[in-house]
């Protein structure tokens, strides 16, 4: 039986490491489509930065450490390109009160074309200091609402919009724009064109492209905490700011795909430890993906109920590897980990953030479940194999007689020399004839001629 273990472990392995280098080529890939690199400018320059994704841990850092950088290059102005449906008020707040605090003059520009700052992302555009909008984009449509996007308690609502609303008023005082229309994007969850929320002087300006941008803001007076400070962004060099590489293993960590692809490993890394053990690899794989996909779901508000469905399907897998239910368990596996997945990541609100790809549940949930049936199957077969180690292992086997069995003598099995008495003390055999091990008592064989037939029966169980 150990042999055959031995055999069937690489198979598994490999199908693991698969997985894994699967897994690592999605990564990378994601990885290399989302960061860009950053341009280094030598005096006056103006740094952009693109804010193009959901409000959340993930563009916070991604904002904080853009100002940080314009800050400490000392550039003219810092432009953030905006294009979001919103995301969590956390981040948002934080992400307000460092366009409040920055030390470089910021300009939000809603682009490109098409695009939008809607809900959190209205509060991100209008905490700069110029805030400006490209031709065909929205802002606004700022209601609070459930993490699952749907309506929250009337009471809790108002507390919300209160607060909301008072920040918008603090923001839209501060930079001399209008208020009212500004709340109502709060308060009945309004959305402005940007030739509407210029008419309503929601926003300061309207621009075509950023050298439009930087043209109509040259020479304009804006409010800093340090005072007031006049823009020169005419001529200037243009520096862009990319993500860092933390700054994009940080975002891929945040994105429910890339959760939901680090709890399929750490299932698989740690369902091939417990199903085979002394792998090691699976296991410490499996153990650094759980805590990375522990961090990730930490940081998205997700449902917990589909967490305990997942946990669930993970349970389900192993108690089918002790259990002897034939794969039962593991098709209830495949169906808790779909439900569980979908359920955990896609709450289905517009503002709800990113969600799960359906299909790739459907499909990460299917490779899970035959791996489980194949260990099923593998496990099932090793059970049903007879024994052939050990004393029971030589139930059954031929020895050869050394000496006359009268009916006690010596018998050599396995090249070693045995004493051996026959069942049926009637009968004797001559030295050099086959017989059958009937059972084994301490160091003495019970042994019946070959030519009789051999039963299984509770009568052939170990003796001693």
């Amino acid at each position: 039986m150990y042999s055959r273990r031995v055999r069937r472990k690489p198979i598994v392995l490999m199908l693991f490491l698969a997985l894994l280098l699967a897994v690592m080529l999605v990564l990378l890939s994601i990885a290399f489509c989302s960061g860009s690199a950053r341009a280094a400018s030598s005096g006056a320059h103006v740094d952009v930065v693109m804010l193009n994704n959901d409000i959340s841990p993930a563009s916070l850092r991604y904002l904080t450490s853009a100002i940080a950088t314009a800050e400490s290059d000392r550039a003219t102005a810092l432009v953030v390109e905006i294009n979001t449906p919103g995301g969590d008020l956390a981040s948002m707040e934080s992400m307000k009160i460092a366009e409040l605090n920055s030390g470089v003059p910021v300009i939000s520009y809603v682009s490109p074309t098409g695009g939008w700052a809607a809900s959190a992302g209205a509060f991100v555009a209008l905490a700069a200091p110029v805030a400006a909008m490209a031709p065909g984009t929205t802002i606004g449509a700022s209601s609070p609402v459930t993490s699952a996007g749907g309506d929250i308690g009337s009471t809790e609502k108002a507390k919300i919009e209160s607060v909301l609303s008072a920040d918008m008023s603090s923001i839209q005082k501060r930079y001399n724009r209008s208020v009212d229309p500004a709340l109502k994007m709060i308060t009945s969850a309004i959305a402005y064109t940007d030739q509407q929320a210029y008419d309503n002087k929601i926003i300061d300006l309207r621009a075509s492209s950023l050298s439009d941008l930087l043209s109509q803001v040259d020479g304009r007076s804006v409010t800093l905490n340090s005072g007031q400070v006049t823009l020169h962004t005419m001529g200037v060099s243009i520096k862009t700011i990319g993500a860092s590489a933390f700054d994009t293993l940080y975002a891929l960590l945040l994105d429910p795909n890339v959760i939901f692809l680090l709890f399929i490993v750490a299932v698989i890394g740690i369902f091939v430890e417990i199903s085979h053990p002394g792998v090691i690899l699976p296991g410490v794989v499996g153990a650094i993906s759980l805590i990375l996909f522990l961090f990730g779901a930490g940081s998205i508000s997700p449902n917990w109920a589909g967490l305990a469905l997942m946990a669930l399907a993970f349970v389900l897998l192993v108690l089918d590897v002790k259990l002897t239910t034939h794969g039962v368990l593991t098709l209830g596996a495949i169906a808790s980990l779909i439900f569980g997945a979908l359920l955990f990541f896609n709450s289905g609100g517009p503002y709800a953030g990113p969600q799960v790809n359906t299909a790739l549940v459907i499909g990460m949930a299917g490779f899970v479940g035959l791996l489980g049936l194949y260990v099923v199957t593998i496990i099932v077969r090793v059970r049903r194999q007879r024994v052939t180690t050990g004393t029971e292992g030589m139930i059954g086997a031929i020895a050869i007689a050394m000496t006359p069995l009268m009916p006690e003598g010596r018998v050599d099995y396995g090249g070693e020399n045995w004493s051996a008495v026959l069942d049926n003390s009637a009968i004797s055999l001559d030295p050099g004839s086959e017989v059958r091990i009937v059972s084994v008592e301490g160091l003495r064989l019970h042994v019946a001629p070959a030519s009789d037939r051999f039963i299984d029966s509770p009568s052939s169980l170990t003796r001693g």
